[in-house]
């Protein structure tokens, strides 16, 4: 099991500032007076998050289309299909978000990756000197169905080419994240250094794409 120890810079705080606000990293339900006292945690810096993830969606499309589903219309499609899926759930690992345009399904490879990702983030965070939290999962598998919705809402990045449709894509937010003991804030700024210590790790592990989505505020992952 990962658990990023390698702590000796204060992060890539200069970066993207703006993106992240003070009270945008902490679980819904938590109180004005629990947000009162944000610790900090120590980041190691990885460089430009932008230039760092930045495999195109070409990479995460032919890794998409090597070892996932066939794309599916509807969720009944799903029971056809000659490569397995798993529904993927809130659990100790993460917190997945109410999906309005994506269903919570992923071919197994993908399944490890996330639950490995979410383990690694936590155990991270607690070897640090914080409390448990967890990432968020934004969105899981498309539908041609929800793709389409997506472009019509305005996503430029739901093209109808996305490796979403294949199983083996999923989104976890870099500016809220789960707070399950509110005892001790983080900045979410330093829980981002520390879920993209994460993901680079993996990345350079072989396990996955990495791209960071500024304008939707997360990373856009392929299991590989």
């Amino acid at each position: 099991m990962l658990i990023v120890m390698m702590c000796c810079g204060g992060g890539d705080e200069a970066q993207d500032a703006s993106e992240v606000s003070a009270g945008n990293g902490m679980a819904a339900g938590t109180s004005a007076a629990d947000t009162s006292v944000m610790h900090r945690l120590r980041v190691r810096p990885i460089g430009s998050y932008s230039r760092v993830f930045n495999d195109v969606n070409a990479e995460h499309l032919a890794v998409a289309r090597e070892i996932g589903i066939k794309p599916i219309g509807s969720l009944y499609d799903a029971y056809n299909l000659q490569v397995p899926i798993m529904r993927i759930n809130t659990c100790n690992d993460f917190f997945v978000e109410e999906l309005t345009h994506s269903l919570p399904y992923l071919v197994p490879q993908a399944t490890r990756l996330l639950h490995d990702i979410g383990r690694s983030f936590s155990d991270s965070v607690i070897a640090r000197g914080g409390k448990k939290y967890k990432i968020r999962v934004t969105s899981v598998t498309r539908t041609d169905h929800t793709v389409a919705q997506l472009r019509r809402g305005g996503n430029v990045n739901a093209t109808s080419e996305s490796a979403h449709r294949y199983g083996t894509t999923f989104d976890v937010s870099y500016i809220r994240f789960v707070c399950c003991d509110s005892s001790y804030m983080v900045g979410p700024q330093y829980l981002r250094g520390i879920l993209a210590e994460v993901l680079d790790y993996y990345r350079n592990e072989g396990r996955c794409l990495v791209k960071y989505e500024v304008k939707q505020g997360c990373f856009h992952i392929t299991a590989r």
